[in-house]
């Protein structure tokens, strides 16, 4: 057995951080130290000398860094705070040779020299840049455009379940439905029997299921339909995505088809299935979602209201810009030219095959000709987010119906020229001061990832998007939308790493019950466990971090050995209690970050340094692979992990790694609470430095979520990586000190993330370009 300590790349993160971000950026200082040798002449005695003599192979002469060695110079320290961190890790393979007064003048050196002001530093990554929809913007927009002609899909209910109608004959007639309900899943066996006993002629029989189906993530969903009988089903379509209604002749069989889906939004979904003299009869509604192992679609997935159909986009778009650590749409790029013209064609096509209906007009209509005209007029208004000057109603729109071209024609150019100008695709003017279309979009795509729908758009033409307690309001309201509640989903995957990992796989001798459908389960617990936090009344960031509870159905109950729930439904389970810690220690994390057959300090310790406490780190000098054979028999993964990380070069990043992962020791690989490994007992206790010299120390997870729950530090990057994949720009662009008003306020307000991000917008919507 092997396991490789990890290479994590290095990401553009937070000035602002303490201990570590010197450890990123100054780290390597001196590591070329050793290489004066011990009879050589007397060490400078100037800042200047000794950075020539020790640092500049790895800083360069303008402390820019040398690749694979170290990072600019960046921060924000005094010279006792950077003159400690020398003398304590500086060289990295050994300190003792810069102490002293040799510390404090290299300090002032590089104080002096090369660090940047906040305020510089700021400054000099505080630029709103023009940006275009990223992919995710592109899918949601494009969709409710559409909608905003042909129907929005919403439903007003929250009774779960399917709609069904079971007839004595196949023919689905009226007069012979002997039964109506509501089915909470389709997932039935009749063998030789009839579904329901009104029905007394087992040969002969149909069915209906009708609602909608809720989708919680974007992406590709495999549906599956097995049956021996007479079959359609149909999902957002108007036609069947699967067609079997010649039966099978009383043989089982899987129908699968594949759909994309937009995460807060339902979707209509209609099952009919009928039985004509075949033996037996059976009918089992499946389907395989993003992330997820394949499953019977859960009664919390389906609603029995229908909906009209949504539009969703099928073209393929290149990925986005994601290098500083959110999706941001500022690559231009030949392939994104032509995406944008494929999906803009694919748009076009649905306008025109639903033409009179979103114009409201009839093909013998006598102005159906200046309605159409007019229809593309609306078009452009929903589609540039606000409404048009006369400039560009002729641009757009009027040229092209004055040219005697046949009218389907006209539309398709005023069409493909609306969706492919830059006023549709870039989502904010940012070179000029806002006006309420502007704050309008801002909002919608910072909450929803989308346009405004019709009460924001009023809102802004009606002038009441002006102030803090209106843009207020309005957020309330929007909060309020599935789609706000699917866009910080995607946030909470985005922080807590869920979806960088391809495949979650254990060793099958030592974790036998631990598959695929687990781990589905799981991703579901934690999702179920989020939501709950953050939709409650309190929506309290900090029971994240403490709360010992977890969401369980009886699958997980048999793997973490707890009492299986009643019901084969998810369920909020107190599991090992005073010992969990939120999402800090849900299985699901702790099993993410972990090896297939043991758990991993370095990893979970790596996830808590950066995305928990908000902290910079630099590149390992190398990945070091090592076998079991090379350790001691009997060791824990614990002395491993302290022996591999011992050298000096090392502990300038994992003397903070370390206490972090090693305070999770008593979770294994998939997560369960233990207190051995390998007839030892656990010690999870654990020191992690800090400047002002007294070490927080930690006797677990508990202590660990205490304490960040309780750092300021961690509550400003929450702040930070929320702000960054709401608005999608650098936080710093919106002012030198709104990191820390936006935190300060987050701590006042109890906590609260609804909270925090209704104030996010606010700063994002009435931002003021700078001159």
């Amino acid at each position: 057995m092997r396991f490789m300590i990890p290479n994590p790349q290095s990401k553009p993160l937070r000035i602002w951080t303490t201990a570590v971000s010197l450890l990123g950026s100054v780290g390597c200082l001196l590591m070329n130290a050793q290489t004066a040798s011990a009879g050589s002449e007397s060490k400078p005695q100037t800042g200047a000398a000794i950075y020539r003599k020790l640092c500049i192979t790895c800083h360069a002469t303008n402390g820019k860094g040398v690749t694979d060695k170290a990072n600019p110079f960046h921060g924000r320290k005094t010279l006792d705070e950077l003159t400690m961190l020398i003398e304590k890790t500086m060289p990295e393979e050994d300190p003792e040779l810069c102490e002293g007064e040799d510390a404090r003048q290299v300090a002032a050196y590089v104080l002096q020299h090369f660090f940047t002001s906040p305020a510089e530093q700021d400054n000099q990554s505080a630029r709103v840049q023009l940006s275009h929809m990223t992919v995710r913007q592109y899918l949601y927009t494009t969709a409710d455009l559409i909608s905003s002609f042909l129907g929005t899909a919403k439903t007003t209910t929250s009774e779960r379940g399917l709609r069904a109608e079971y007839f004595s004959t196949r023919n689905f007639r009226g007069d012979k439905r002997v039964e109506k309900r509501i089915d909470p899943v389709v997932n039935f066996q009749f063998g030789d029997k009839t579904p329901v006993d009104k029905i007394t002629n087992a040969e002969e029989f149909s069915m209906k299921w009708e609602g909608s189906v809720l989708a919680e993530e974007t992406g590709d969903y495999d549906f599956i339909l097995k049956t021996e009988n007479g079959a359609r089903l149909w999902v957002n379509e108007q036609e069947p995505i699967i067609d079997e209604w010649v039966s099978s002749q009383g043989r089982a069989k899987e129908h699968k088809a594949t759909i994309r889906l937009l995460a807060g939004k339902p979707y209509t979904l209609k099952l009919h299935v009928f039985k004509y003299k075949e033996k037996s009869s059976s009918v089992v509604l499946e389907w395989k979602p993003p992330h997820k192992a394949q499953e019977v679609i859960p009664a919390r997935n389906l609603t029995p209201q229908q909906v009209p159909g949504t539009f969703i986009c099928s073209t393929i778009f290149p990925p986005d810009d994601s290098v500083s650590g959110y999706e941001r749409g500022i690559a231009v790029s030949k392939s994104w030219d032509e995406a944008t013209t494929s999906a803009a064609l694919e748009v076009m096509a649905i306008v025109i095959k639903h033409l009179d209906r979103m114009a409201g007009t009839k093909q013998d209509d006598k102005n159906r000709a200046e309605k159409i005209r007019q229809f593309c007029q609306r078009f452009a208004e929903q589609a540039f987010r606000r409404p048009l000057t006369d400039e560009q109603k002729a641009f757009f729109v009027d040229q092209h119906f004055q040219q005697k071209l046949p009218l389907e024609f006209a539309t398709k150019r005023s069409i493909l020229l609306i969706l492919k100008s830059p006023r549709f695709l870039y989502t904010d003017r940012e070179f000029t001061a806002p006006d309420g279309f502007d704050i309008a979009s801002r909002l919608s795509y910072g909450l929803w990832d989308s346009m405004p729908d019709r009460q924001l758009y009023d809102a802004a033409k009606a002038g009441r998007l002006k102030t803090p307690e209106q843009i207020r309001q309005q957020s309330q309201r929007m909060l309020k939308d599935p789609r706000a509640q699917a866009k910080l989903r995607y946030f909470f995957h985005h922080w807590l790493q869920l979806d960088e990992k391809e495949e979650l796989a254990k060793d099958k001798e030592l974790f036998p019950d631990f598959d695929g459908q687990v781990v589905s389960d799981l991703r579901t617990s934690l999702d179920l466990f989020i939501d709950d936090v953050v939709w409650s009344g309190g929506s309290d960031y900090r029971q994240l971090l403490l709360a010992d509870y977890v969401y369980l159905n009886p699958r997980l109950a048999k793997v973490y050995g707890v009492e299986p729930p009643e019901d084969q439904e998810f369920q909020k389970v107190s599991l090992d209690q005073d010992k969990r810690a939120g999402v800090i220690t849900h299985p699901y994390l702790m099993a993410n970050f972990a090896y297939h057959n043991l758990s991993s300090p370095i990893h979970r310790g790596v996830f808590v340094t950066r995305r928990l406490l908000g902290r910079s780190l630099k590149p390992p000098p190398q990945a070091t692979e090592f076998k079991d054979g090379d350790f001691k028999p009997g060791m824990t993964t614990r002395e491993k992990v302290a022996l591999i990380t011992k050298p000096s070069a090392c502990m300038s990043c994992h003397s903070i790694i370390n206490p972090l992962g090693f305070s999770l020791e008593h979770f294994d690989a998939i997560g369960r609470y233990r207190e051995k490994e390998a007839e030892r007992t656990i010690n999870a206790s654990s020191e992690l430095p800090a400047l002002s010299g007294v070490p927080a120390r930690f006797n677990g997870a508990r202590d660990l979520a205490e304490f960040i729950a309780s750092d300021h530090q961690a509550h400003a990057a929450f702040v930070d990586q929320l702000f960054h994949q709401a608005v999608k720009q650098p936080i710093n662009a919106y002012g030198q000190n709104i990191r820390e008003e936006l935190t300060t306020n987050f701590e006042k307000s109890g906590y609260n993330i609804q909270q925090l991000l209704i104030e996010i917008m606010q700063v994002a919507a009435l931002h003021q370009p700078q001159s």
